[in-house]
C-alpha cells in the first residue's frame, strides 16, 4: 500500500546548490504525496508506487543545469500502510527519548 522513499537530489556544478534543491522540494507539491526534508535528503512518503515515481520524476526534471545525480531508494510494503512519522516514533519509543540532539557542545567527549 504505502511507499516511502528516501531521495537524494544533487545538482552538479560549482558553488551553492540550495536553489536547485528548492525546486526539486517545490516539484513535490503538484503531487499527493507527504515529505520531510533533512540535511542530507527528503524522505518521501506516497499512496501508489506510480505517484512516488511521478513525484520523483518532477523533481528530478525541476533541477535545470548540465548533470543532475538523483538518488533513490523505495520501501513499499504491499500489505500495509505505513507513515514517516510512525517509524521516527518507533524508534523513540526504543530509544525511550526524542531521536535528536541539536547542541553537540553538551556532549560528553569520546
Amino acid at each position: 500500500m504505502t511507499a516511502i522513499a528516501r531521495l537524494e537530489v544533487i545538482p552538479v556544478h560549482e558553488g551553492s546548490q540550495s536553489n536547485d534543491i528548492a525546486n526539486a522540494i517545490d516539484a513535490l507539491d503538484d503531487y499527493d504525496v507527504a515529505y520531510e526534508t533533512t540535511a542530507t535528503d527528503t524522505v518521501v512518503e506516497a499512496e501508489t508506487v506510480d505517484e512516488l515515481f511521478d513525484a520523483v520524476k518532477a523533481a528530478h526534471n525541476a533541477v535545470g543545469g548540465d548533470r543532475v545525480i538523483t538518488e533513490l531508494e523505495i520501501d513499499h510494503q504491499r500489505s500495509r500502510d505505513q507513515h514517516i512519522g510512525d517509524r521516527v516514533a518507533a524508534v523513540e519509543t526504543a530509544l525511550g527519548r526524542p531521536a535528536r540532539r541539536e547542541d553537540r557542545a553538551s556532549s560528553p567527549s569520546k
